[in-house]
């Protein structure tokens, strides 16, 4: 499985809205596919670890990945 390039992710996670992306939006952002396991891609993925930095939670819906920014 090849890593995720996740600059361009990170560009709209700095905004700090809510935002979602197609598995196919996924891949052609990062130049990788989007980790099959729901768990794994929601908590312990390279992207949920870069988003959980920025104050954001993932949750996969099917063929959606959605960017949720946490309340405080």
């Amino acid at each position: 499985m090849k890593h995720p390039r996740l600059d361009k992710i990170e560009k709209m996670l700095e905004k700090g809205k809510d935002f979602e992306l197609s598995n196919e939006q996924y891949k052609t952002k990062t130049g990788a596919d989007f980790p099959k396991n729901k768990y794994y891609a929601e908590k312990n993925s390279a992207v949920a670890r870069r988003a959980k930095e920025y104050g954001y939670s993932l949750e996969i819906i099917p063929q959606r990945i959605l960017f949720k920014r946490k309340s405080n």
